[in-house]
């Protein structure tokens, strides 16, 4: 019987040192990892006049975030669908040029149009002129029905572009 405890004893003390030492290396390791050197996180870099609530665009690891855009606010009241679509693809091109990159770099769109049924045939026509025939590369693309921020913007686009 003494001898059983004995052993018993000497078993659960090697479990304690078996503890005692992985709860060391553990520690130890959390310490070398937490005293790694951490990579820098990317810059921003932030394009185009700072609005009151958003930057038109945005670079980051290289990519190119644009605001939503809209047509021209003094020529809303008289412009239909077509051009104020023309004249935001044209404020988005102006734009990613101002970047370093352009349209054929686009990775996604989000389109929102105020009356998908008065208003989304006339967009993806112009659309579809402005992004090029089937050789052109294109990026991915959403659009919804959405109401605007101001009672005569028909249409907003947002879009991701890569550098090159």
């Amino acid at each position: 019987v003494g001898r059983k405890k004995l052993e018993k004893k000497i078993m659960n003390s090697d479990q304690r040192i078996g503890m005692v030492l992985g709860a060391t290396l553990a520690a130890g390791t959390a310490a070398l990892l937490m005293r790694r050197p951490q990579a820098a996180a990317a810059p921003l870099k932030h394009i185009g006049l700072p609005r009151a609530r958003a930057c038109p665009a945005v670079i980051h690891n290289n990519t190119v975030y644009l605001s939503g855009q809209v047509p021209d606010i003094p020529t809303l009241s008289t412009s239909d669908i077509a051009e104020q679509t023309r004249q935001t693809l044209s404020k988005i091109d102006a734009l990613l040029l101002q970047c370093g990159t352009d349209r054929t770099r686009i990775v996604s769109s989000q389109v929102w149009v105020k009356d998908i049924e008065r208003d989304f045939e006339g967009m993806n026509e112009v659309w579809n002129a402005w992004v090029g025939d089937d050789s052109q590369p294109k990026g991915v693309r959403a659009c919804v029905q959405s109401p605007m921020a101001r009672e005569h913007i028909l249409v907003e686009i947002k879009v991701i572009a890569a550098l090159p």
